[in-house]
């Protein structure tokens, strides 16, 4: 019955698509804004497109020019610092010309022209974003998994169901994610913790590459990951949407929607998202033991009083994880075997109940804002977060033989409360200046009361930073400076590894500076220099033990120091109605870099045989370049490409780093059509191409023999066929979005060197999934 219903709807879908579509999106929309009390043109202003996740910037003269536009009808929103938020609908037809008038008032900015303006505050910054219908595409798939679609971002992965962004070869806590303005805190360090967010609560993803991001945290070497929800409802009455999934691989389902509200001084919004997955399968076999159950929802309330603007919201993420049950060995003949082997032993049927080795994770948010103006001269934010994250392994064999299906008691568990302050002052603009100043400090617990991995500790962050950019038009250079200050106090209790209590200080300065050369209206060149620090984490510094949900054994190294990382990056960027591309190259060189190596020999422990790593620190240079362009064939087809290339060199031995992704490559065609009976209507298909990686560490033996650092050579490369087709419908006067994806549809059978379970395992094989979401 489902296979029916696939192939009806597609056979629907492809005929609208090749139907005669009745325009092309090469029109633009040229515009004024002028203050509605005395017609003067407003500069700085915002506008917006809903419909694309796009928008610009007015000039010195109140202008602004959108290209790339469909015959359709948008919605722009348009703001201003000084003004009230204008929502407007404009009919494209062809190259449209309209004036926009703004109402003056001493009110302050609604959120989403806050959370705008911060993202374009960082563009001197190599950054990519993943918005509207492109986001639609990814729903349903993890927040790492979203992300791997855009350059320069791949996943560490442990096994098929757990993933984490990797931004230009770093991840865990060298990447900040910031998750609707407040810093995302719980087991964030350990390759296989991957983040607690609810993927559906995002409007917007962005990734900020690199070590410049001053005004968001200590230790983000490696970048920013924005995840921003939409902004509360600003015209009155009630609406939503509601979202439901099905994945072909692993037979799972996924329920999501929001529903939100807007009367003369409130706006609310309540959201929810429910998942169930049963075991993966590759193009061979089932992967027993890979279920996914998951049940999130948030809550978000804004309201102005005496000319402040207050928000309050919270969000609950739970999820439990099966792990793969073939990477838990029980001795070290069988491990080795099993690496040998190349498949699990024994075939596995099909299920949905999750046993032991698992993890249960549960995260929560509260949060409040406020939004204070200060006098004529600009605005005061005050933030306010609490955070509990509690995360529990369970591992396959416990003491004595038995293997449990039950999760009576934990292997290792871990919880961890979070409490940050944040207080930014933003000035308006004085001479061509704008900029910020802010302190931050947050404060967090980390309670083992289960297993041995880390010990507890107590960790106190403080921190304060400045920025300032400076623009005059017409000239068309930005340039933007920061400096930030960062201490950090660590206090360990190691008693029960057999060592006194310590105390670590950790202080340093990170700053960045960059800038802009604007190409008249169709592109920007972009550079930019920072430097900035990261202190070692616990598990880095006390690791001692068995890691469930990477079945691996780790060792930590007290005696590491911070990191320091020196970063260049240089981009280019055009549009035009022919053509997008976006170019960046950089390189990041990383004092005392903190790395995990392989040992060469694994580990027998009363709980079955693990693969060993130890941290170990050493200097290091990161560098490459990510490339995406797409190009106008004929009317509405477009060819895209992308390419992401990397070299990590440990430049203390003159060898390669471990664990670093592989080249990469993607490439495909993108049809966008509209008629009669579909809107914003798109076929495309992919290929992706992923090489083996050759630049592995490597053993010298007394004989001069060479062996790869690693228990298993790195896989070969794969090349994987994806495809997707969707558009907007009305049913019953109710606008209807369905998408139908497919991924790997070759079947094709490959392993991925940044997966932490490839020695046990093959990846995923075909997936395709239909999404439908309702508009109300």
């Amino acid at each position: 019955m489902l296979r029916r219903l696939l192939m009806s709807l597609v056979a629907v879908l492809l005929s609208l698509a090749f139907g005669r579509a009745q325009s092309d999106c090469r029109y633009s929309l040229r515009g004024t804004i002028n203050d509605a009390t005395t017609r003067k043109p407003m500069p700085f202003a915002t506008v917006s497109v809903r419909e694309t996740g796009g928008g610009v910037t007015t000039d010195e003269n109140g202008n602004f020019l959108i290209i790339n536009l469909c015959r359709q009808v948008y919605t722009l929103e348009i703001s201003h610092i000084e003004c009230q938020h204008l929502t407007k609908t404009v009919e494209i037809n062809g190259n449209t010309e309209g004036v926009f008038v703004l109402q003056h008032e001493d009110k302050i900015l609604h959120d989403v022209v806050v959370k705008a303006k911060r993202v374009e505050l960082a563009t001197t910054q190599a950054n990519a974003t993943l918005s509207g219908v492109d986001l639609d595409k990814k729903r349903g798939e993890t927040l790492g998994e979203m992300l791997k679609s855009l350059s320069g971002v791949t996943t560490l992965n442990t096994g098929a169901t757990l993933s984490k962004p990797v931004v230009q070869g770093l991840h865990s806590d060298r990447v900040l994610i910031v998750n609707n303005g407040v810093r995302q805190e719980g087991q964030q360090w350990g390759q296989d913790h991957a983040p607690e967010i609810d993927p559906f609560i995002a409007d917007k993803l962005t990734v900020l590459k690199g070590a410049s991001a001053i005004k968001y945290g200590v230790g983000a070497i490696g970048g920013v990951i924005l995840v921003e929800p939409r902004a509360l409802r600003d015209t009155l009455g009630i609406g939503g949407e509601a979202t439901i999934q099905h994945f072909t691989n692993g037979r799972s389902g996924i329920a999501s929607g929001f529903l939100e509200g807007k009367n003369d001084r409130f706006s609310w919004r309540i959201q929810g998202t429910g998942k169930k997955s049963g075991d993966l399968k590759t193009p061979q076999y089932f992967l027993k033991n890979t279920g996914v159950e998951e049940l999130n929802g948030s809550a978000m309330l804004g309201f102005d009083w005496k000319n402040w603007k207050t928000e309050v919201f919270y969000s609950h993420f739970y999820s439990k994880i099966g792990i793969f049950k073939g990477s838990h060995i029980g001795n070290l003949t069988d491990l080795k075997n099993a690496i040998e082997r190349g498949k699990p032993l024994g075939e596995a049927d099909f299920s949905y109940d999750i046993g032991r080795p698992a993890q249960r994770v549960s995260h929560d948010i509260l949060k409040l804002k406020t939004v204070v103006p200060t006098a004529e001269i600009g605005r005061l934010t005050l933030l306010l977060a609490g955070q509990y994250d509690l995360r529990q392994e369970y591992d396959a064999h416990r003491p004595g033989g038995k293997i449990p299906i039950g999760f009576d008691k934990a292997e290792i568990a871990f919880e961890s409360p979070t409490a940050q302050m944040r207080l930014d002052w933003e000035h308006k603009s004085v001479k061509n200046f704008v900029g910020s100043v802010g302190t931050e400090g947050l404060f967090q617990l980390n309670n083992t009361f289960a297993g041995g991995l880390i010990p507890d500790f107590r960790q106190l962050t403080t921190g304060v930073y400045a920025t300032e950019r400076w623009r005059r038009f017409p000239s068309p250079i930005e340039i933007e400076a920061g400096i930030r200050y960062d201490f950090r106090r660590l206090w360990t209790d190691s008693t029960r590894f057999g060592q006194t209590d310590k105390t670590f200080s950790f202080g340093n300065i990170s700053a960045s500076v960059g800038g802009i050369y604007h190409l008249k209206n169709w592109g920007k060149l972009t550079a930019n220099v920072g430097t900035a620090w990261r202190s070692p984490n616990v598990n880095e510094l006390f690791s001692n033990g068995i890691h469930h949900g990477t079945a691996s054994f780790e060792r930590g190294d007290p005696n590491l120091v911070p990191e320091r990382s020196l970063s260049a990056t240089f981009g280019f960027e055009a549009s035009t109605a022919n053509y997008q591309i976006n170019l960046n190259v950089y390189q990041n060189q990383i004092s005392n870099f903190i790395y995990l190596q392989p040992d060469t020999t694994p580990v027998l422990t009363i709980r079955g045989a693990f693969p060993a790593f130890s941290y170990r620190q050493t200097d290091a240079i990161l560098r490459g370049g990510d490339v995406k362009f797409q190009v106008r064939l004929v009317k509405d087809l477009w060819f895209k490409s992308s390419a992401s290339v990397l070299r990590a060199e440990n430049s203390t031995t003159k060898t390669w780093l471990p664990l670093m992704p592989a080249d990469r490559w993607e490439m495909g065609l993108l049809y966008n059509f509209r008629n009669k009976k579909v809107q914003n209507g798109f076929a495309e298909m992919s290929i992706s191409r992923i090489k083996k990686q050759k630049r592995v560490e490597t053993l010298t033996d007394a004989t001069g023999e060479t062996t790869i650092r690693d228990y298993a050579a790195a896989p070969e490369g794969y090349t994987l066929l994806n495809a997707a087709l969707g558009g907007d419908f009305r049913f019953f006067n109710k606008k209807t979005q369905i998408i139908l994806r497919g991924s790997n549809l070759l079947n094709v059978a490959y392993r991925d060197y940044l997966d932490r379970l490839r020695y046990f395992s093959d990846a995923v094989g075909r997936n395709v999934s239909v999404s439908f979401k309702v508009v109300f």
